[in-house]
């Protein structure tokens, strides 16, 4: 992925983080450490898998993202509801460059949410996971490449119309 610097005093910082299946710990130490500082992100899109119920035995009335149909925006979870004007420009911006995407819903919480309390706002995407945390966890690669494209688009196009419109 090759990203540049689009606007003038603006960052795009990548995180990678520990101990999430124990209280978000990593991400909620790098989100406290940033607002001590003065640094709390506007935005925070926490990339991460979206466990779903695309399985033989599960309902379909919840967490239902169908593995090899795109990468998840995820609009509610137990931590986080996304504003929705934002789920949608993450939406649209997946439609006009012709990237896959789907909308999710489901428990769980995602690392973006700690920082949430320090006046940013979370839209998680991740990738659809059938069978999580077991031996044999079920992905479709095409979804995480939509998902890494995605990710390119937001860093660039994000920046890019928040700069135009003033934000």
């Amino acid at each position: 992925m090759r990203l540049a610097p689009i606007c003038r005093g603006r960052d795009v910082t990548f995180v990678w983080s520990t101990r999430e299946e124990i209280g978000l710990e990593g991400a909620a130490a790098f989100a406290e450490h940033a607002a001590k500082e003065g640094r709390s992100p506007d935005f925070v899109f926490a990339v991460d898998t979206f466990v779903s119920s695309d399985s033989p035995l599960e309902s379909k009335r919840f967490a239902d993202a169908k593995i090899g149909d795109g990468f998840v925006v995820r609009a509610v979870d137990n931590s986080n509801t996304a504003p929705r004007e934002y789920v949608d420009r993450v939406v649209a911006m997946a439609r006009e460059h012709s990237i896959p995407v789907q909308y999710g819903v489901t428990g769980g919480g995602n690392d973006g949410s700690v920082f949430v309390r320090y006046g940013s706002v979370d839209v998680a995407m991740g990738w659809p996971l059938r069978y999580a945390h077991s031996p044999g966890e079920v992905i479709d690669t095409k979804d995480v490449d939509a998902l890494g494209k995605i990710v390119e688009v937001v860093a660039r196009q994000w920046c890019e119309e928040d700069c135009i419109s003033g934000h």
